[in-house]
């Protein structure tokens, strides 16, 4: 074994007394050895002894100026010692030295990320992505995804990472893979080891960011959109960032950094298109009616064949159409050449204008053509019923009565669950106008818990869920409502009750009433033909696939009332049903009832609940703007023979 290999082993065994004292020997005998100086170098500061090590670097640097790999070694040592000026001025030494050095350009981008020099970062980044050694694999794991060989690309992908610790794009591909089959934790930690080695990587911040929302990790989430967009002030870095601020709530920040996004856009440009239908999104959600119109106006001019603009004004539900908007929509519907889900909207925009003017038949037809182009729907009756079986069967008064250990620190939930268009957003506007209640918007917190029951449970007790909430101890459901409110805290501001309102998580009532004893529970219910129909002329953005057949919803209205019933029957007293119906017709009788429900007094502002300027973010945010009214009782008969589908399946 050669001189140079023994001290490298003695190195790597932590043998720092035996080999110091031997290197340093013989570099004083051999002073033009420049592995031995390397070695002697290293064994200093494993050993603790960073200045001397450095000593012995910026020596050997000076000896041997256009050795690359001499001003690599000061550059990366001297980043063990936290001299970060020194290591990126022995680092860009070393790669203006030999342009190609990959480890070299990896530990600058390090270095000068940690400097907090982004622009330098970013741009040593991207020299790392030029001279990368395993850049030939990256195309090949994209053929297999494209082609659907993931375990081929799989293999590509671990077999780069055990070649470079942390590779950007194996890593990359993995969690991309992990995405496919829904393990986001996975993605998350393989992002975080590689964003660890690659801390000026936009690509792994833009994936990292996408995994921690899957989760429900938004706090996460934000801190790593705004270190994208530190990193890379770019159109992109600043769409993601907005898409984050709108998913907790913070609606203002997501104006800001779409306009920051189309300030460094072209106009006319397909971008441009999408961030003015965030904007428009977002103006409508905080209630800022004229620019929202102005926003969804600007979508359409800028991308014409996208119909999302359109339905973005339809959807401001008084909005009147010209004669020239509904021949455009008319042509963007007709037009087969373009995108099926954007002909979708604007048909359903086009229904929208034919309804507002009075002419239900017209609307319904055009109803019919928009739900028939709504692409990619898997809806199936006979599987959702099915699934609703298994959930009641798996929570039986017996399963029931586990619950928690104790009640979890934090506010009061009150969910608001049921079917969609049922009058949901009217009870929770009423309820926000309480001095003692925040609303929030559509949280998706309790169905990403959901989700990591079900993988803790797959995992521990080899079943499914819902089967598997049964085998889980009192402390266990304490723990997972604790991590609900934990969860849930970036869209709180501290008030003593808050609103969760999904319309499906009628469907958890079960796993709400185990993990959160104290929560209150009411049920938004409305009458079916009416529900039904104005499910039927609503273009959800996702989540409500059976909404676009009218059978269908039908079935699913059905499964609903079962699932309702079986908790009613199980806790009696548990759910609060709150009639549509009464609310408008009966509406202060109505809102006592509730309060009494909750256990808090009646405040006269929940009668002007129209005045409350928060955000609401569902289809409903404009009628909550005004006091009550009654139109929307009874609209299905005016098309009552075409809603015979509707009617057969609710009776069948």
């Amino acid at each position: 074994m050669s001189f140079h290999s023994k001290m490298a082993d003695l190195i790597k065994n932590g043998q720092w007394t035996q080999a110091i004292p031997t290197l340093a020997a013989h570099v004083t005998d051999n002073p033009d050895d420049e592995t031995a100086l390397s070695l002697y170098a290293t064994a200093l500061m494993r050993a603790g002894e960073k200045d001397a090590s450095l000593k012995v670097l910026c020596d050997t640097a000076r000896r041997f100026p256009q050795s690359a790999a001499a001003q690599a070694d000061l550059g990366f040592l001297a980043m063990k010692a936290d001299n970060l000026a020194l290591a990126v001025e022995g680092l860009q030494a070393a790669t203006k030295l030999q342009p190609n050095f990959y480890q070299a350009w990896v530990f600058l981008a390090q270095a000068q990320f940690a400097c907090g020099n982004m622009k330098e970062a970013l741009t040593a980044n991207e020299a790392c992505e030029n001279t990368d050694p395993l850049g030939a694999e990256f195309p090949k794991m994209q053929k297999a995804i494209k082609k659907g060989d993931f375990a081929r690309a799989e293999g590509t992908a671990r077999n780069m990472l055990a070649r470079v610790n942390g590779h950007p794009r194996g890593a990359f591909a993995l969690a991309y893979l992990a995405s496919t089959v829904g393990a986001h934790e996975e993605q998350a930690q393989i992002l975080e080891h590689s964003l660890a080695q690659y801390p000026a990587n936009p690509m792994l911040y833009r994936s990292l960011s996408e995994a921690y929302e899957a989760v429900g990790a938004y706090e996460k989430a934000i801190k790593v959109a705004d270190m994208l967009v530190t990193l890379d002030p770019s159109v992109t870095s600043h769409w993601i960032r907005a898409r984050v601020a709108g998913h907790v709530g913070d609606f203002n920040s997501a104006l800001d950094h779409a306009d920051k996004a189309i300030a460094l856009l072209p106009g006319g440009s397909e971008e441009r298109g999408k961030l003015d239908l965030m904007r428009g999104h977002a103006l409508k959600i905080l209630g800022q009616r004229s620019e929202s119109e102005e926003a969804y106006r600007a979508c359409i001019k800028n991308t014409p064949g996208n119909g999302a603009g359109w339905w973005g004004l339809a959807d401001l539900k008084t909005f009147q159409f010209t004669p020239q908007d509904e021949a455009d929509m008319q042509t963007l519907v007709d037009d087969e050449t373009l995108d099926a889900a954007q002909r979708s909207q604007a048909a359903f925009a086009l229904a929208k204008a034919f309804e507002n003017r009075g002419d239900a038949k017209a609307a319904f037809a055009q109803y019919t053509v928009a739900n028939n182009l709504r692409p990619d729907i898997d809806f199936d009756p006979g599987k959702n019923d099915q699934f609703i079986t298994r959930l009641l069967a798996s929570f039986d008064s017996q399963t029931l009565q586990q619950q928690a250990k104790t009640v979890p620190t934090g506010p009061t939930p009150i969910f608001i669950v049921g079917m969609p268009r049922a009058g949901s957003t009217l009870i929770e506007q009423i309820l926000a106008s309480h001095s003692a209640i925040e609303g929030t918007m559509e949280l998706n917190t309790l169905p990403n818990l959901e989700r990591t029951i079900r993988i803790e449970g797959g995992r521990r007790f080899k079943c499914d869920y819902p089967e598997s909430l049964q085998k889980f101890s009192p402390d266990a459901l304490t723990a997972y409502g604790q991590q609900y409110l934990d969860n849930s805290a970036i869209f709180r501001t501290g008030k003593p009750y808050f609103i969760d309102k999904l319309p499906p998580n009628y469907e958890r009532i079960g796993l709400i009433h185990k993990i959160l004893p104290q929560a209150i529970i009411i049920d938004a219910r409305r009458d079916p033909m009416d529900c039904g129909y104005s499910a039927y002329r609503q273009h959800f953005a996702a989540g409500h696939e059976y909404s676009y057949n009218l059978g269908h919803i039908g079935a699913y209205y059905k499964g609903y009332l079962r699932v309702i019933d079986h908790f009613n029957e199980a806790l009696p007293g548990k759910v609060l049903t709150v009639q549509y119906e009464n609310m408008v017709q009966n509406t202060e009788a109505t809102i006592r009832t509730i309060l009494d429900h909750i256990g808090l007094p009646f405040e006269e502002n929940c009668l002007r609940f129209f005045e409350n300027k928060r955000p609401v973010r569902t289809a409903s945010s404009e009628q909550v703007r005004q006091p009550i009214y009654t139109k929307g009782m009874g609209q299905w008969k005016a098309v009552e023979e075409e809603l015979a589908p509707l009617k057969q399946a609710l009776a069948s």
